[in-house]
């Protein structure tokens, strides 16, 4: 009887388990890998016929005739996505994942829809019964609300839509800034080459830091022209510094009455670590009065200090405090190696934040002297554990480096016995831990089986 008990007690356990297995949430919010069936519709309409039959003035009823109340379908890829917040109630779709011709968006009550519908779903739209309009000049369809285009309700909004089975890559259209007032490029995803954030932002972020209005930050190309990058006040990146240099730039081309303006789905859309425009590659310029050491004795000075900052791993023997050798003949660091002290890339150092490190931020300074057979990588951590690696690659003069996908110890250093000065470029790199004292924020690794003969001195940050 008790062998009995003790079973059917198991086989509850192992009920409610499967239950509470079942139960698990996470924060993957990916497509669900479930046996889907593309949906049985007829598609028989499209975005650009939709857009033509808004004549301007109000808002245009969407219907195959007159008082038809026939089912009208179209198919569109989503280009846009609200994780971030700084898209709101709105799903961009365009015709095609690559040169398309014709895009739109739809205005509606619903959030989060990067759960179900994240760029490059493809989808189906029931057009039928709601209205075709401008709002500010930019296409939508939504309900109507008096001579506006209002937002569709959800349960409306989840009746219409349905999710193919096709997920795929959406290749932005590479415009240039002298294009963004093609309306054919309207609600499309486009991309711009060789731009930047003019001089007068350089500092500032892509929002407000004290409240939630939305912002106009300015592109510009080498040609001098440009155009508005608008921001949402509630977009979790809006406290991220602007980037510095110059490169590219994807977003949605939209409009607010007669001016063009972009919208960015989350900072991955910009990626700026090229030279700015009429930049020759010169010195960078040198680290300001207000800059402060990045970690516990950076200056070498104190080399306690210094060693009492690490983390657990602390520091390699290879590496020791060389004593009137460093800047103004102060303290340095020495890595000192032949090809057989190392047989793997290795962390010579791991250092902790401190407290005092500014909140605002855009570079880490510091100098060396020295030649070696292969180059140095290093890591700016960020409050999550993750890193930044920057590779200084080649380097015989003074360089600004702009971080990498990857630590590499591809080149040779050789300064010819000067020093040079090294700036990591942090500007538009969010989450640098510069708060969470006493957890990593900085390491400096070397290549395996080779020649070192470096000094470091005077890391700083600002």
């Amino acid at each position: 009887m008790r062998k009995f008990q003790n079973i059917k007690i198991l086989s509850f356990l192992f009920l409610i388990g499967l239950i509470a297995t079942s139960c698990v949430h996470d924060d993957d919010y990916s497509v669900p890998d479930i046996n889907m069936e593309e949906p049985n519709v007829t598609v028989n309409t499209d975005i650009a016929t939709v857009k033509g039959m808004y004549r301007g003035f109000e808002p245009v009823r969407i219907e195959s005739g007159d008082g038809s109340n026939r089912e009208m379908y179209l198919e569109g890829y989503v280009i846009s996505d609200d994780e971030s917040g700084n898209i709101f109630k709105q799903l961009f779709i365009q015709n095609a994942p690559e040169n398309p011709s014709a895009g739109v968006v739809i205005s509606t009550q619903a959030t989060d829809m990067y759960t179900k519908y994240g760029p490059g779903q493809k989808i189906y739209f029931r057009v039928d019964g709601l209205y075709i309009g401008e709002y500010a000049g930019l296409p939508t369809i939504g309900i109507r609300q008096g001579t506006d285009v209002g937002r569709i309700e959800i349960d409306d909004f989840e009746s219409r839509i349905l999710r193919s089975t096709t997920k795929t890559e959406i290749v932005p259209t590479t415009i240039t800034l002298g294009s963004v007032n093609d309306e054919s490029k309207l609600a499309t995803l486009v991309k711009f080459e060789g731009v930047q954030f003019p001089d007068n932002l350089l500092g500032q972020y892509y929002g407000n830091l004290d409240n939630t209005f939305s912002v106009n930050r300015k592109i510009e190309d080498c040609d001098g022209r440009s155009v508005i990058l608008r921001n949402s006040g509630y977009a979790d990146f809006k406290n991220y510094p602007l980037p510095t240099g110059n490169g590219s730039l994807t977003a949605i081309l939209s409009v607010f009455g007669n001016d063009a303006q972009l919208m960015i789905r989350d900072p991955r859309d910009v990626q700026m670590n090229e030279p700015r425009c009429g930049d020759d590659g010169g010195d960078p310029e040198p680290p300001s009065t207000d800059a402060t050491l990045v970690f516990a004795g950076a200056d070498f000075e104190d080399w306690n200090a210094f060693i009492g900052g690490l983390n657990q791993f602390g520091i390699k023997s290879y590496a020791t405090q060389s004593l009137g050798t460093g800047v103004d003949n102060t303290a340095s660091l020495n890595i000192a190696t032949t090809p057989t002290t190392t047989d793997g890339n290795d962390y010579v150092f791991t250092a902790n934040a401190i407290a005092g490190l500014p909140n605002q931020y855009s570079k880490i300074t510091f100098y060396m002297k020295g030649s070696s057979s292969k180059s140095v990588s290093l890591n700016v951590y960020k409050t999550d554990g993750e890193y930044y690696k920057f590779n200084l690659g080649d380097l015989s003069s003074s360089a600004t480096i702009v971080s990498a996908e990857n630590n590499q110890y591809n080149g040779t250093i050789n300064t010819g016995g000067n020093w040079v000065q090294v700036t990591l470029d942090l500007g538009g790199l969010p989450g640098v831990n510069v708060t969470a004292v006493g957890q990593n924020i900085f390491a400096l690794k070397i290549g395996k089986n080779a020649d070192y003969d470096l000094h470091f001195d005077n890391f700083t940050i600002e």
